[in-house]
């Protein structure tokens, strides 16, 4: 698979730089790195198009599911990927059912995250 290009949305200064750190080692993507809902939707507007995004469940302001219904409603269909603390079952299944391909549970293991979501890119295809 080609370089992706992902924006990452995330109000957790260490969660994107540790998120970053895990793509820069796997040295197949560009990770574009967004503070909050609106850096992300201003990075969308200004010409951004990324391949996937990777997006924080809880962040004030406007939480990940809230920001993708906004990305969605720009007619953006790229593959949307969350990440979050909380591991119950039902909880998992809201957030498939926002339209995400998938659920990243924090913490994450910084060696493997790489590889997990492309295994999840894959399955959506």
């Amino acid at each position: 698979m080609s370089e992706l290009c992902i924006l990452h949305v995330d109000d957790d200064q260490n969660i994107r730089a540790l998120t970053a750190l895990a793509f820069e080692l796997s040295g197949d993507a560009r990770v574009h790195s967004a503070v909050s809902g609106a850096d992300a939707l201003r990075l969308l507007a200004d010409g951004l198009q990324p391949d996937l995004l990777l997006l924080d469940v809880m962040m004030p302001d406007m939480d990940g599911p809230a920001l993708l219904a906004e990305i969605r409603g720009m007619s953006k269909s790229m593959p949307a990927i969350f990440m979050t603390a909380q591991t119950q079952d039902h909880e998992i299944a809201r957030l498939l059912g926002r339209g995400a391909i998938g659920v990243v549970i924090k913490p994450f293991d910084p060696l493997t995250l790489g590889d997990q979501v492309r295994g999840m890119l894959r399955g959506s295809a």
